[in-house]
């Protein structure tokens, strides 16, 4: 693996780069859960398979993809040698560097082909050429800053909306957001949803449990405990909350743990 740091101007827009090239010795599946990140990812090797949730027999094979944001867990096998670049976009630049409103993608997978068209086929070409890692980066900060600088970004609520959320994990209600912006709650939260992709209060609770997520990720922590750290009513409320992004109990996500801090298995 080898990581890349965005520019500085493009700090609020992604998150980190990472590059990889590897080959498991039998094939992996992981389950990939929904956080406030976007994943752009540019494949080199194999094959990324997904695999459909409700039945695990069937799969779709994905050259370079990304996605909208998600609400709920997603499986991905390798299908052999793999290598490529993941680009950790946040929801407000996928927003952006896509060009348009994510209600279009969410809970969903595009090629960069159908999202870019030629543009896409021709990035994927120029960084699978490049010489080093680091000259991938700087193609990335390029491309991602031209984009990003050629578009309409949403309202200002929208963006406070967004800042809110992010600032507070999750942890500020609705109507609070609502009285510090002055729309009504129905106009927020449709104006919301069409450029985030998510409701405000989806939102939050994708980055609550994305919290306990990091918690259950250093291993040492008790269910109980990440429950009360990230502001769980009760274990009830946190249990569901797993079930609903993850698709198991909080127990089956801890014992599907990855050494160090891999992700999680969904071959367990």
């Amino acid at each position: 693996m080898t990581p890349g740091v965005p520019a500085a101007r493009l700090r609020p827009y992604v998150r980190d780069y990472c590059g990889w090239f590897e080959h498991w010795a039998s094939p992996l599946s992981r389950r990939e859960l929904p956080t406030e990140i976007i994943p752009l990812i540019i494949n080199f090797g194999a094959p990324v398979r997904i695999f459909d949730p409700n039945h695990p027999a069937r799969w779709t094979d994905f050259d370079s993809f990304t996605t909208g944001p998600y609400d709920t867990f997603v499986l991905v096998g390798s299908s052999g040698p793999s290598g490529g670049i993941q680009v950790n976009l946040t929801i407000l630049g996928a927003r952006l560097f896509f060009g348009r409103p994510l209600v279009e993608l969410t809970n969903r997978i595009v090629t960069l082909d159908d999202l870019f068209g030629r543009a896409g086929t021709r990035l994927v070409m120029e960084l699978h050429d490049a010489p080093t890692w680091d000259a991938r980066f700087a193609i990335l900060d390029r491309e991602i800053a031209v984009r990003i600088a050629a578009v309409r970004a949403p309202s200002p609520a929208v963006l406070w909306t967004w800042r809110r959320l992010m600032e507070t994990r999750g942890g500020i209600g609705i109507g609070t957001l609502v009285d510090e912006i002055g729309w009504s709650q129905k106009h927020l939260v449709a104006q919301f949803r069409e450029h985030i992709g998510l409701p405000p209060k989806t939102l939050a609770r994708v980055l609550r449990f994305g919290r306990a997520v990091e918690l259950i990720k250093t291993g040492g922590a008790r269910l109980v405990d990440v429950a009360n750290d990230c502001g769980y009513y009760d274990q009830a409320h946190f249990t569901r909350d797993v079930r609903a992004f993850a698709g198991v109990t909080p127990r089956e996500l801890l014992k599907s743990l990855m050494p160090d801090q891999g992700g999680f298995s969904a071959d367990r």
